[in-house]
């Protein structure tokens, strides 16, 4: 899917359709699996990697890998060696940066307390998650409440024009900042966001920056795929509004897991129908909440897309 079909002009969003990049990475990573097994792997960590040579080199090397038995399995060692020599770490291509406006110890941050410091370390530390090297939408109001209270203002204002870039170029915030999550955006937080911002800092042009891509954003979870009208028993209509993924495959981060999962189903319509709400549970931020399941004990029974809210 390279254009989502139906939506008015007004509303318009890309999608990019699972690039030649994006289709080999999952090969590898559905090879991964079989080498290493499933203890501990991580399928993200493979369509993450990025390529020292160009994508035809590296797709005839991985081709010409010895092959033990029926299911193409690769012994550890050449997998491993093929990894190091075609593909750079996950995260060697982002740049690092240490934001101007980043002070150690803010003024007024915390109260100098023995309950504000870690046991046994001389500073405040905070801990991310270490899995994820690209920014995500609903996640990203945490951190911008965090920076506020840091009284990093400039590197707040950065994240949000950021996002105003993905609403002007894809119609919508993305899930995380990667080609395989255009199929999807996250919780609408981006106007709290700005909201938080003005209330510390009162920077009107910001929110007038921001105003159309709010408005863009706006209209995009009230039409079309995510626009739901129900009508209450004194027969008045109410909009309400659903996550819906623009996608019926696996998610390219999860591929191996997601196959796996939907290898219940027996049709395909089944089975879109299932990759359609696994990605939209996605986009609910709840990724995996029981809260989508019409069997909380099944996870293959998750109906994100029929659940509406307000």
């Amino acid at each position: 899917m390279a254009l989502a079909t139906g939506l008015s002009h007004k509303c318009r969003v890309t999608v990019i359709p699972t690039t030649p990049l994006v289709t080999f990475l999952e090969r590898v990573q559905e090879t991964a699996l079989g080498t290493f097994g499933g203890k501990n792997f991580d399928a993200k960590l493979y369509v993450d990697l990025s390529l020292k040579f160009n994508l035809s080199k590296t797709e005839k090397a991985f081709d010409g890998l010895p092959r033990s038995d029926e299911n193409g399995t690769v012994s550890v060692k050449d997998l491993k060696e093929f990894i190091a020599t075609y593909f750079a770490d996950a995260g060697d291509d982002l740049l690092h940066y240490d934001p101007e406006d980043f002070a150690p110890e803010p003024e007024g941050f915390l109260p100098e307390s023995k309950e504000s410091r870690s046991e046994g370390m001389g500073s405040r530390v905070v801990v991310p998650g270490s899995r994820f090297i690209e920014v995500y939408y609903w996640d990203s109001y945490w951190v911008i409440r965090g920076l506020l209270a840091s009284k990093m203002y400039e590197t707040a204002k950065a994240i949000v024009t950021n996002f105003i870039f993905l609403v002007d170029t894809y119609g919508y915030v993305l899930n995380g900042s990667r080609a395989y999550y255009t199929n999807r955006s996250q919780p609408p937080l981006l106007s709290a966001m700005v909201y938080e911002i003005y209330n510390r800092t009162c920077d009107v042009e910001l929110v007038r920056k921001a105003l159309p891509a709010l408005l863009k954003e706006h209209a995009f979870w009230n039409s079309e795929i995510h626009k739901v009208t129900i009508q209450d028993a004194q027969g008045c209509n109410h909009n309400l509004s659903r996550y819906y993924a623009m996608w019926n495959k696996p998610r390219p981060e999860s591929s191996t897991k997601d196959k796996e999962s939907a290898s219940k189903f027996l049709s395909n319509s089944e089975k879109q129908q299932f990759y359609r709400d696994i990605a939209s549970a996605a986009e609910s931020g709840w990724d995996f909440s029981t809260r989508w399941m019409r069997n909380t004990s099944e996870f293959t029974t998750l109906s994100t897309t029929s659940i509406f809210t307000c």
